[in-house]
């Protein structure tokens, strides 16, 4: 999944952090039946959707175990439907319910591939991605064709720093199965490498392959629309996320890229009443920290600084539910230019085991505000190395230059950053094009 601010990444990799699953995404439950069978249950819950009523598939999911606790595949099927709820309502609070059910499966039985996939994508949703790649390695030694474990293993691959390795397992994943997820995971590399026409392709087709469904539909769509605005394409961005609410009414992440929109259209007013409105349907830090960056913007600080709080308290419960966010509440804090020393800390221990690019980027801004500017461009420069075309890290590039004393590349950098996107932050913009003035 899904340049963006970090939070924003999330929705398409970190995104998590699956690409149609991870901590920071997921929605209402789509229209479908409440009592699939089993194996369409579970490739659609290690997709990221709903199987209908996901709260009443919870219920008789944990009537089954209770009557049979040697279940193993209710307990699996429990545990990937309880991640699927913690999509849904933003509430963390279901991830040790996961993983408590998926360790009584695999306990059940050891070639338990479905509990081990379970596991792997739990992990990814927590930002634990060196327990992710252990566990998606392990499900596909049980089934070499899992081409959900193959997602969770391209996923956490992203977010280690082995691309190579990322992008094999989605062209193997894509090859067996194309699907929503495969075509997303396809679009997402090929932004990474800065092949943005090739990204609107393989989302194309992540939009035709999801055609007949509500909310998969509609999340192919939110990813198409981001990848316009990604690009500075504002039109094309807005009509896909209108046509994701027309085929999902109501959906949260329609309505907070549409308040990207807003934004950056100076309509302060209808983005924040958007972001509200997203908060209130599914309550996800991406959401509060936007809204909190959209306010600063325009000088409403009190409101931002609410918003923020309404971080905070949301990544500690993420915390206290076994996820790690120091990457998350580093840039966020980094970019309020507050406990920048404990950031860079943070950013530092997250760095330790994430050695993705966005890592690279945020480590390379906590060194930067904290007066490292030659460590800061050594990581700036690592961030950009697969020439991925992301204007947030380019502004990043052209600050440490500047305070390098490199004028000139300071300025071609924030030129480069607002060819690829004139709308990337409604804080850093503004900057980006007073520097080039």
């Amino acid at each position: 999944m899904k340049t963006r601010h970090l939070f924003g990444a999330m929705a398409v990799v970190l995104a998590g952090i699956a690409l149609l699953g991870g901590v920071f995404t997921g929605g209402p439950s789509a229209g479908t039946p409440t009592a699939p069978s089993p194996q369409a249950a579970a490739a659609r819950l290690l997709s990221g959707f709903g199987t209908g009523d996901t709260a009443d598939y919870v219920a008789q999911l944990e009537d089954r175990v209770e009557a049979d606790p040697e279940d193993a595949e209710g307990l699996a099927l429990l545990g990937l439907a309880y991640q699927q709820r913690a999509r849904e309502t933003g509430d963390p609070g279901y991830y040790p319910r996961s993983e408590e059910a998926l360790r009584r499966s695999l306990v059940l039985g050891r070639d338990n591939d479905l509990a081990v996939t379970g596991l792997a994508a739990l992990a990814a949703s927590r930002h634990r991605f060196p327990a992710a790649l252990r566990l998606a390695r392990r499900a596909l030694e049980l089934n070499p064709d899992s081409t959900a474990a193959l997602g969770v293993l391209g996923d956490a691959g992203i977010e280690t720093g082995d691309y190579d390795g990322a992008f094999a397992a989605f062209d193997r994943m894509v090859s067996l199965k194309p699907t929503v997820a495969s075509y997303a995971r396809v679009a997402y590399a090929r932004e990474l490498l800065g092949r943005t026409a090739g990204a609107i392709e393989a989302m194309k087709l992540a939009v035709g392959a999801a055609a007949g469904t509500e909310e998969p539909a509609a999340w192919a769509l939110v990813e198409l629309g981001n990848l316009y605005y990604n690009g500075g394409r504002l039109r094309p961005a807005k009509r896909a996320y209108r046509e994701a609410l027309a085929r999902f009414p109501g959906y949260h992440r329609a309505r907070a890229a549409l308040a990207r929109v807003e934004a950056a259209r100076g309509r302060v007013d209808e983005a924040v009443a958007l972001y509200r409105d997203a908060l209130e349907a599914v309550p996800l830090p991406e959401y509060a920290a936007r809204l909190g960056e959209t306010l600063a913007a325009a000088g409403r600080d009190a409101e931002a600084d609410e918003a923020y709080e309404l971080v905070d308290a949301m990544q500690r419960l993420f915390e206290a539910s076994g996820a790690r966010t120091e990457l998350e509440t580093a840039l966020v804090d980094l970019d309020r230019g507050v406990h920048v020393a404990d950031a860079l800390a943070r950013a530092r221990a997250a760095y330790a085991e994430r050695r993705s690019i966005e890592a690279e980027d945020v480590l390379a801004w906590a060194l930067y505000r904290n007066g490292r500017y030659v460590e800061a461009l050594r990581h700036s420069q690592r961030a950009l190395r697969l020439g991925t075309l992301d204007a947030l890290k380019l502004f990043h590039r052209g600050v440490i230059e500047r305070c390098l004393g490199r004028r000139e590349a300071a300025r071609e950098a924030f030129r480069a950053a607002l060819a690829v996107n004139p709308y990337f932050s409604p804080r850093w913009a503004p900057v980006a094009r007073e520097a080039v003035r």
